[in-house]
């Protein structure tokens, strides 16, 4: 909320850092950047929210930033009936971000965790990074610039990025995203590949030898181990330990899905995909890995209706249009590929990709003649940027015109050249037709040498977190606190409030809440604040107070949490029940 654009950059990166923050709750659920802002700024309901992203509860607020000051306003709410479960601002100097958004981010957990029952909280979720806060506001910024996919904006980030590592040569995720703006300008054909790929490995590096455990850095090192190395099983590794670090990390779920996929390991491949899906649906990309990994299993309606959605989401998803070029030819649906070859926006590449998509078509139709026309006109691509892209799909034209060893020829080129779109081959469906080839299963040989061979991770039970002498030792605490001092009647009464007067950690003062007296926090407080509200509610000295006062002097701090839990509880209103217990 400002007049200064440029503060939409630190707004919308508090956001992020707030979600990456919860992110870190293996519990928790927490939909990704992406869909989430797909409704910022608008006038949605919550439930229609609720709906569209499959959940409980929405985070909303705001940031206001003014000199060194910032106003943050955050609310917790229902989206079944809107229904508020809390709502607190933070006025702060903006000495340490970090600390304030740690401040933030601990505070929502805390009332998720109240509300809606056990499970543990670090006692830190953020980072604290050693730079400044103009640094910091400046990083947001670099990140916003990069994420747009597109070569000027992506050239901006990297500036302003390297800028900041002449001030602050160990912030190591700007080395990170210097390095993910490279790999996006090779992977969109926009630079050489091999020179993106040298530069950002350099920074990726560097972040590396700082020894951060950071799940950024895991997840570009996986990343990096796959496209450029065919490490399937240093990718796996990197990418299953970003995963420990961060478990709702949507982006390292993906990442892992096409590990997975790409050597054949279909059904964990699948597990990844969804869960990244399910955390981020409204993000473009998982769309398009959703599309792929439909085609890859054969699922005709599933990939229509994931590629149709990415392009529904960003119609400028260059390089998602030739594989749903691939997906369409693998259903024999020539003329389609190319209406969708011409509802491609003008934006970089577009030609090339049309071009592409209209050979591949005529190869469908088996029309050689037309087919030779347009591989004359993809010949000469392969001495420019666009070289590996055009020579990826060479190869599927070629299979499909039957011409074999042309098309074999072209993998052995790219298997030379170490192109990551060679990864690809050995589980497309158009490509079946070369699996019986002996030099065909030796190209694979080489691609897969270092294939993953890891199993799927078994879920670990929780053990329990307090003996039987300490469950019972808190337990009469708990209840001589409640009983004799009845501190459930402060209003401020938190989940770590409590904890401290009985002298245990918040995590197991929530486990002995859920496991021994089978409620999360605010129904166990909440149970003792009705109570009161019902014995005092029938004193004839109360009655010149109204209802609410009653609830506020009960302990409750919010009339639609007391009219709701009493409901709850009693089966009917408080006004109702006042009425059939007045003497």
């Amino acid at each position: 909320m400002s007049n200064d654009v440029d503060n939409e950059f630190f707004s919308d990166g508090i956001t992020e850092e707030i979600i990456n923050a919860l992110s870190n709750i293996k519990a928790l659920k927490v939909i990704a950047r992406t869909s989430s802002f797909a409704f910022k700024g608008k006038q949605v309901d919550v439930r229609e929210v609720g709906k569209e992203l499959n959940v409980s509860t929405i985070l909303e607020g705001s940031v206001r930033k003014a000199n060194n000051r910032v106003r943050i306003s955050a609310q917790l709410i229902d989206t079944s009936d809107g229904a508020h479960y809390w709502s607190k601002n933070f006025d702060r100097e903006l000495n340490d971000i970090f600390k304030l958004q740690d401040e933030i981010s601990l505070l929502i957990a805390d009332k998720i965790r109240e509300n809606f029952g056990h499970f543990n909280v670090d006692d830190s979720l953020v980072t604290h990074h050693k730079i400044s806060t103009e640094a910091y506001h400046d990083y947001l910024k670099a990140k916003k610039l990069v994420s747009r996919f597109n070569k000027s904006d992506a050239v901006e980030g990297i500036s302003i990025l390297k800028n900041i590592l002449e001030q602050y040569p160990t912030f190591a995720l700007a080395h990170v995203h210097i390095h993910y703006a490279y790999n996006i300008l090779a992977a969109a054909g926009l630079m050489p590949v091999k020179e993106a790929f040298e530069i950002g490995e350099d920074y990726l590096n560097s972040a590396h030898k700082l020894k951060v455990d950071l799940p950024e850095v895991h997840h570009s090192l996986g990343w990096d181990a796959l496209n450029k190395k065919w490490d399937f099983k240093a990718a796996a590794c990197h990418l299953k330990k970003a995963l420990e670090l961060k478990p709702g990390y949507a982006d390292a779920h993906q990442k892992l899905f096409i590990t997975l996929i790409l050597e054949g390991n279909l059904e964990e491949a699948n597990t990844h995909i969804n869960t990244a899906y399910s955390l981020d649906p409204l993000n473009d990309l998982n769309n398009y890995f959703m599309g792929y990994n439909a085609y890859i299993n054969k699922d005709v309606k599933g990939a229509k209706r994931h590629f149709k959605r990415c392009f529904e989401i960003n119609n400028k998803f260059i390089v998602g249009y030739g594989i749903y070029a691939l997906s369409l030819a693998y259903q024999n649906q020539p003329k389609h590929i190319i209406e969708v070859a011409k509802s491609i926006p003008e934006i970089n590449g577009s030609k090339t990709e049309q071009l592409i998509m209209t050979t591949l078509a005529y190869a469908v139709m088996q029309d050689k003649v037309k087919v030779e026309v347009y591989i004359s006109k993809l010949q000469p691509l392969l001495n420019t940027d666009s070289r590996e892209r055009v020579r990826f799909f060479l190869i599927y034209i070629y299979t499909i015109l039957k011409q074999y060893d042309n098309a074999l020829d072209l993998i052995d080129e790219g298997v030379t050249h170490k192109e990551p779109l060679m990864t690809l081959v050995k589980v497309d469906p158009l490509l079946e037709p070369l699996h019986n080839l002996e030099r065909f299963n030796k190209q694979l040989d080489v691609i897969f040498a270092l294939s993953n061979e890891s199993k799927p991770q078994t879920k670990t039970i929780e053990k329990q977190l307090l003996s039987k002498a300490q469950i019972a030792h808190y337990k009469t605490a708990i209840l001589d606190l409640m009983d004799n001092e009845e501190c459930f009647l402060d209003t401020t009464l938190s989940l770590r409030a409590l904890a401290d007067k009985v002298n245990i950690h918040p995590n197991h003062l929530s486990w002995l809440l859920n496991a021994s007296f089978k409620k999360n926090f605010n129904d166990f407080i909440n149970t003792y604040r009705l109570e009161y509200f019902k014995t005092i509610a029938v004193k004839p000295e109360f009655k010149h107070i109204t209802i609410l006062g009653l609830a506020y002097d009960s302990g409750f701090n919010s009339k639609s949490v007391f009219n709701t839990f009493f409901k709850k509880t009693e089966g009917i209103t408080p006004s109702k029940w006042v009425q059939q217990h007045s003497k």
